[in-house]
């Protein structure tokens, strides 16, 4: 499923599957993907984006906190440059 974040940013919400509905990506304008996870990828879904992976479990120890900086860079400049950016 691919989400719309709420607001006039164009920022989605989505998770592994949602790499694979090339047609809604392409509607939403998608240019970056942002994954959130420790699972093996298989890079061919990302061939046709910008794409940054941060390898972290998904656990209430995690320090997610340390990657903000990078994934709110990331996020920004795919908007800031006209695109969308999915988030998983």
């Amino acid at each position: 499923m691919l989400d719309r974040v709420p607001g006039e940013a164009n920022l989605y919400i989505g998770g592994l599957f949602t790499l694979k509905r090339k047609e809604a990506l392409k509607e939403a304008s998608i240019t970056r993907v942002l994954s959130i996870l420790t699972l093996p990828l298989d890079e061919a879904l990302f061939e046709d984006y910008k794409h940054l992976s941060i390898d972290i479990d998904d656990d209430e120890d995690a320090d997610i906190i340390q990657h903000f900086p990078a994934c709110n860079a990331f996020i920004r400049e795919g908007l800031e440059g006209g695109g969308g950016v999915l988030v998983h």
